[in-house]
């Protein structure tokens, strides 16, 4: 499924917070966002999520405007991991898989065998097995973390859209959710605040700041000293790791 961003803005209480975006994601790609807090980010996925409406600009999956598709209809192509989870309800961390199944089931239908092995399956690939019984309100803010996006990996999207889903993780779980991020056979579109992992584990990235994008790329065209300084105002070596193959930062 392809994502297309047509010349979007938006505003937010007469702040125009992003301005005149354009990118687009293809399928199988994982597509990363960079840029400093406050750059637009978060706004340009939420209007991507159908949170927010944008002022100008279209926003499509595989030509199908997200403004004019249900709820429902949304939620059985895209799945959305963002960087808060309020909870008011005292679930198990398998009922919080569970709720993911929610886009596939009519009114009152109930959870199926083919639920239950949906959710076993992403217990274990989230590592996720020894919290299954474990209420969710209980859990760290890196175990909260993790079970939302497997919560949204349930939901079996055809696109995914990531707000630093790496987030409150420890170094051992920031790596595995990007493999498995980076693995899964749809394209993504995450912001990310490690520029590391992002050029480790992006095939594009767009650079923001001030609510536009400046520079779009390879992690290899779009993470230099001349970029990061721009966007950061910091003082950075780039170079390829011997190891990886991969762009790596060390700021100065």
């Amino acid at each position: 499924m392809k994502l297309t961003v047509d010349n979007v803005s938006v505003s937010i209480t007469s702040k125009k917070i992003i301005e005149e975006i354009s990118l687009q994601v293809s399928e199988n790609q994982f597509v990363g966002l960079i840029g400093p807090n406050g750059c637009g980010k978060s706004t340009l996925l939420k209007s991507i999520s159908k949170i927010l409406e944008p002022d100008m600009g279209m926003i499509t999956l595989d030509n199908e405007n997200v403004q004019e598709l249900s709820n429902k209809q949304l939620a059985k192509k895209l799945g959305v991991v963002g960087q808060f989870h309020q909870v008011n309800f005292d679930f198990s961390v398998r009922q919080m898989l569970l709720l993911g199944r929610s886009p596939h089931k009519g009114l009152m239908e109930r959870d199926n065998a083919l639920d239950y092995d949906i959710v076993e399956k992403v217990l274990q690939q989230m590592d996720l097995q020894i919290l299954a019984d474990r209420s969710f309100l209980s859990l760290s803010g890196g175990e909260k973390q993790r079970v939302i996006l497997g919560r949204t990996l349930v939901q079996q999207p055809k696109f995914l859209v990531l707000d630093e889903p790496t987030n409150h993780l420890d170094i051992k779980h920031q790596l595995s959710i990007l493999k498995i991020v980076s693995a899964l056979p749809i394209g993504v579109l995450a912001a990310l605040h490690d520029l590391n992992l992002a050029a480790r584990f992006t095939d594009y990235l767009y650079a923001m700041k001030n609510g536009r994008i400046i520079k779009q790329g390879t992690p290899e065209e779009v993470i230099t000293e001349t970029v990061i300084s721009e966007l950061y105002e910091v003082d950075c070596r780039t170079y390829t790791n011997p190891i990886l193959g991969k762009q790596t930062i060390e700021f100065l």
